[in-house]
């Protein structure tokens, strides 16, 4: 099955099943596995409560456990929407516009760093670049004693969510109880990271600004927000609130970095067109770059939903509790819509812009993540300032596979790229 949500779908003895088809085993619910753009539509556009994502995470993954059963992932409906739209405004417009000199200023910082004429794991630094970009522009922390504390308990907490350990106790509480268990050395780390929280939110109290000095950041927002709302959460709330945002956006987008800087070092061709691109001041072939690489190399190879009640998916009847599975990786191998599917080819986003339910690498729909435009235009900033600077070589003979980290598809060799002076 594994074949199935991984590179080269075509290669996978379940092709042969067709486009959607049921799959039941021991100690799991029903599963109906779906490679089709109709499905995708009909289950992100499903709107009478049929279908819930919220309930698929509670019974396979450890959102729950990492993010707090109010979290807006499991809220449905009216709920939902209300708590997207306090959400969203630090990541769109202007104010995600007003982030970029901050996120040009930690690349260039790093890139100074990166070793040059050896190989090196582009994975790892996309990590910290990103743990960087979060530090400053989710929690906007200036004080620097403070800041290295941050850096060391967002790190410590990150390394134990990805944990084999906290992964194996999950998969136990799941196979006795239906349900992610705790893990105590994450609860602990946890509350390292929100007590930081708590320590710069209660200073901006103190001296009466919510935002850190001459910059916004996600913080600042979320504090004003509360502070104009009957019922806000309180300081407590906002700040696990903050540490959820880093843990969904960091390793996600550090692996996205990753397959792109990949890419381009084995694609000399595409890397050299956008070269000139990015230097005469355009962004649309970068755009393209990232969009392909996301659809090749998507972090999440599914998504899925929990059928509360019985379903019926265009003509297929889905049984109440069970849960539909959309591989996003066999659905961006359909060579219908991407022809050579595997060819890595940036011009089919030149053409037409990514289709809301043929490219999916961020799910879709009332669920579509939060942070989507925002893991882009990082993304977009990153790679502008590297590529004026630096040349990208392949650091192995051949491209990468990916190996699976818990589910998330990685570089087999951490992304090996060998970075040369421009």
């Amino acid at each position: 099955m594994q074949r199935y949500f991984r590179p080269g779908t075509d290669r996978s003895p379940l092709r042969r099943l067709g486009d959607r088809f049921f799959i039941e085993a021991p100690g799991l619910p029903k599963l109906l596995v779906t490679c089709s753009p109709s499905d995708a539509k009909l289950m992100f556009t499903e709107r009478d409560g049929a279908l819930s994502l919220g309930e698929a995470l509670n019974r396979f993954s450890p959102h729950q456990v990492l993010f707090g059963s109010d979290n807006v992932i499991f809220l449905e409906g009216q709920e939902h929407a209300q708590e997207r739209r306090r959400l969203a405004p630090p990541f769109h417009g202007e104010m995600m516009k007003s982030y970029e000199q901050a996120i040009v200023d930690i690349a260039l910082e790093r890139l100074e760093q990166w070793p040059t004429e050896t190989p090196v794991e582009f994975l790892g630094l996309a990590r910290r670049f990103v743990l960087d970009v979060m530090r400053t522009v989710i929690f906007g922390v200036s004080a620097h004693e403070r800041m290295r504390r941050l850096d060391r308990a967002l790190l410590r907490y990150c390394e134990i969510a990805e944990s084999d350990g906290f992964f194996r106790a999950g998969t136990l509480g799941v196979l006795f109880t239906g349900r992610w268990r705790r893990y105590p050395p994450l609860d602990r780390a946890a509350a390292a990271v929100d007590a930081i929280v708590l320590e710069e939110i209660a200073e901006r109290r103190g001296r009466g600004s919510l935002h850190s000095p001459g910059r916004a950041d996600f913080l600042g927002s979320f504090l004003e927000r509360a502070a104009s709302e009957e019922g806000a959460k309180d300081d407590a709330t906002i700040a696990r609130d903050m540490r959820g945002l880093v843990l969904a956006g960091y390793e996600t987008t550090a692996i996205s970095i990753a397959w792109i800087a990949e890419t381009l070092a084995h694609h000399p061709e595409i890397q050299a067109r956008l070269v000139q691109s990015v230097l005469a001041g355009e962004h649309d072939y970068l755009d393209a770059v990232i969009a392909e690489v996301m659809r090749v190399r998507p972090v999440f190879p599914f998504t899925a939903r929990r059928a509360l009640r019985e379903f019926d998916l265009d003509g297929v009847r889905v049984p109440r509790r069970a849960v539909v599975v959309i591989s996003i990786i066999a659905l961006h191998e359909r060579p219908e819509l991407y022809p050579d599917p595997l060819a890595i080819r940036p011009e089919r986003f030149l053409e037409a812009r990514p289709g809301t339910y043929t490219w999916v690498t961020f799910g879709g729909g009332a669920h579509r993540c939060l942070g989507a435009a925002f893991a882009q235009f990082e993304s977009r900033t990153l790679f502008r300032t590297v590529l004026e600077r630096r040349r990208l070589g392949p650091g192995t003979d051949r491209s990468e596979r990916p190996r699976r980290n818990h589910p998330l598809l990685v570089p087999a060799q951490g992304a090996r790229v060998v970075l040369s002076a421009r």
